[in-house]
């Protein structure tokens, strides 16, 4: 299984999200984001419920995914997006 801190840290940056924006959806604080995001802490499961929400993914496919399927998902989704 690919790091789960890859995988949030490139799909944060896909979406254009800053650490603070998607650590205050999280319910902690940019430097505990950040800490998780470089592989210092590990992600709780409630953690991991959130981030698949931020991401509207469910937490199988966050966990489960590889890291190039879900950039090619959220670019997908940010090319729907944008056309809009």
């Amino acid at each position: 299984m690919e790091d789960l801190s890859i995988k949030v840290r490139k799909l944060r940056e896909v979406y254009g999200y800053s650490q603070e924006s998607v650590a205050y959806q999280m319910g902690i604080s940019q430097a505990a984001y950040s800490k998780k995001e470089r592989g210092k802490t590990r992600f709780t499961f409630t953690c991991i419920e959130t981030l698949a929400k931020v991401y509207e993914l469910s937490f199988m496919e966050l966990v489960s995914l590889s890291t190039q399927t879900l950039l090619i998902r959220a670019i997908e989704a940010n090319k729907f997006d944008a056309a809009a």
